[in-house]
């Protein structure tokens, strides 16, 4: 790939997402500085406590490294809303205002081609309803990959939106709430949707756990959507983007040893190639599930043992049992 397959001129809009991550928060806004998208959408939420705050105002001051011909918007949240209502609502500002666009957080780290890539496919698929979301960020590098497509389909990825694209026809079908899960769950309709009883049991156990409030976060919610929409994912066949948010920062990565740390990341070469046909690649989906999603047999057996203990029990030892997991960096 040279230079200018790569810098081609940015069109399409940006929505960066921060919080109070100084570092991490300037090396992604550098990368957005290089590509010059010519509106950012720049949405911090607002300090937990007064130890925060300071920390907060330094990366909202980032705003300041827009130098080039760019509209900048700015949402900077006065209270706390948290990762779910914080980010979803960030969202909900952006596709209010654009019809389509590139969404980055300030743990994950594009490479100079995921801005092209995301435009070229943001315009290929702007009107195919079947394409849900274009994604930056491909785990499963060390697939052989035995064509020359650029790009392959996913429909069984969870959670895992660490860099992406998407139009405000996609974004309008987004519950934060997840109303249709209730009767999902209960009526079996999404069952024939997974490829295994592991994967269906695993999703079941995220999507209640978001419904109930046990996670908090807002990503669920997209793919439960993407099910009862029977959308498919784009995800590169390069990893364009490194999530750079594991450690005791991060919110959902706290371990450093997580097997999805991987610092793989390079550019894809133009002009891309597209798939021949919209065929979900269900041998690669499985595969990452059972290396990426699937709990460890540390977790299962986590689970087993929490699931008998009287519940004095289990709230004295669930802070241990999750702290040897977080050192283990194990799901």
């Amino acid at each position: 790939m040279n230079a200018s397959s790569a810098s081609r001129k940015l069109d399409t809009a940006v929505l960066f997402i921060a919080f109070n991550r100084v570092g991490p928060a300037r090396m992604v806004m550098e990368a957005i500085r290089a590509a010059k998208p010519p509106r950012l959408y720049f949405a911090c939420d607002g300090a937990r406590n007064e130890g925060e705050k300071e920390r907060c105002e330094q990366v909202r001051a980032l705003a300041s490294m827009v130098d080039w011909d760019c509209q900048l918007f700015t949402r900077f949240n006065d209270v706390n809303l948290g990762v779910m209502m914080g980010e979803s609502t960030a969202m909900d500002w952006f596709f209010g205002n654009e019809e389509e666009g590139i969404v980055l957080e300030d743990d994950t780290l594009p490479t100079p081609s995921f801005f092209r890539y995301c435009q070229e496919l943001l315009e290929r698929y702007r009107h195919d309803e079947r394409v849900w979301c274009i994604m930056g960020n491909n785990l499963m590098t060390e697939w052989e990959v035995k064509g020359r497509e650029s790009y392959y389909f996913s429909a069984h990825g969870y959670g895992a939106y660490w860099g992406w694209a998407g139009w405000r026809r996609t974004w309008r079908k987004y519950d934060v709430n997840m109303a249709d899960w209730p009767a999902c769950r209960d009526t079996g309709s999404i069952e024939g949707h997974f490829r295994s009883k592991a994967e269906m049991a695993e999703a079941y156990k995220l999507f209640e756990g978001q419904y109930i409030g046990a996670i908090r976060s807002w990503d669920y919610q997209m793919d439960l959507a993407r099910i009862l929409n029977r959308g498919v994912t784009c995800i590169p066949n390069t990893n364009l983007v490194r999530n750079i948010g594991f450690g005791a920062d991060g919110t959902h990565t706290v371990s450093e040893n997580d097997r999805r740390n991987k610092d793989d990341n390079a550019d894809l070469s133009f002009p891309l190639v597209h798939p021949k046909y919209m065929v979900v690649d269900e041998e690669r989906d499985m595969a990452y599930f059972e290396r990426y999603i699937q709990p460890s047999l540390f977790r299962s057996f986590k689970d087993a043992v929490k699931s008998i203990l009287p519940s004095k029990v289990d709230e004295a030892i669930t802070p241990f049992l999750s702290k040897v997991q977080r050192r283990l960096g194990i799901n």
